[in-house]
């Protein structure tokens, strides 16, 4: 039986777009675009883009975002689908009481490539910098979402160098998180992704209450950041 995420999820890579009626000049472009993508693999998906690569239409946004996850390998739903029911759940992994959100962080991260070399931790964490910034103005409450959960796991991950890190792993690594590049995103993901919930999946409800708890009444992003982290660790901890 499908999850609950799976249904709401599996709407990434299945992109609609054939029903655009303005920017007819670019429409063709984008049909293309989306048979292209249906048909893609990890090394082709973000050949599949070029053409649209200046449209800044919401649908435009929407393809990219899904391409760039097609290319880190998550070309299906069922990929990461458990890891996202898994925020909705207990803890499981941690050395201490760590958020459900970080444990589900062991997958949903990307991490291509060997992860002891810097250059390749730089050029996975700048893809998933990428994919958010695609997917977040998407118009999509969902794709910000979910690429913003991948942004944070790619730079926990690439932080705590493994290619296949354990939830201790990661709770280890959230101090050395920059705090403003990660208050930033909380910041976004809230803003794009956490408005009008219903009808939202329990764990995307869940990830939006810890998104408020650390922005809380702050505007600062480096004080976001510092306690996201806070939360990560423990949920129920209370920020300076």
């Amino acid at each position: 039986m499908k999850t609950k995420a799976y249904k709401i999820f599996s709407l990434l890579f299945f992109v609609t777009i054939f029903t655009v009626s303005c920017q007819k000049s670019n429409t063709n472009d984008l049909q293309i675009a989306q048979i292209c993508l249906n048909a893609a693999s990890a090394g082709s998906a973000l050949s599949c883009i070029n053409k649209i690569s200046g449209d800044t239409s919401e649908n435009a946004f929407k393809l990219r975002c899904a391409a760039y996850f097609i290319s880190e390998g998550f070309g299906a739903m069922s990929s990461f689908a458990p890891a996202l029911d898994q925020i909705n759940g207990s803890t499981t992994g941690c050395s201490g009481t760590c958020s459900p959100t970080l444990a589900a962080m062991t997958t949903l991260s990307f991490r291509s490539g060997n992860v002891s070399l810097q250059t390749v931790k730089d050029a996975n964490n700048l893809k998933a910098a990428t994919t958010f910034e695609q997917c977040s103005q998407s118009g999509v409450k969902i794709y910000s979402e979910i690429s913003s959960i991948f942004r944070i796991g790619t730079l926990t991950a690439m932080i705590a160098g493994d290619s296949n890190p354990s939830a201790t792993q990661l709770e280890a690594a959230l101090p050395s998180i920059p705090s403003a590049t990660l208050g930033a995103v909380v910041l976004t993901a809230y803003q794009t992704s956490c408005t009008n919930l219903d009808g939202a999946s329990d764990s995307a409800k869940k990830y939006c209450s810890e998104l408020n708890s650390a922005i809380g009444t702050k505007t600062d992003p480096t004080l976001i950041g510092d306690c996201m982290k806070i939360k990560l660790d423990n949920p129920a901890a209370l920020c300076p």
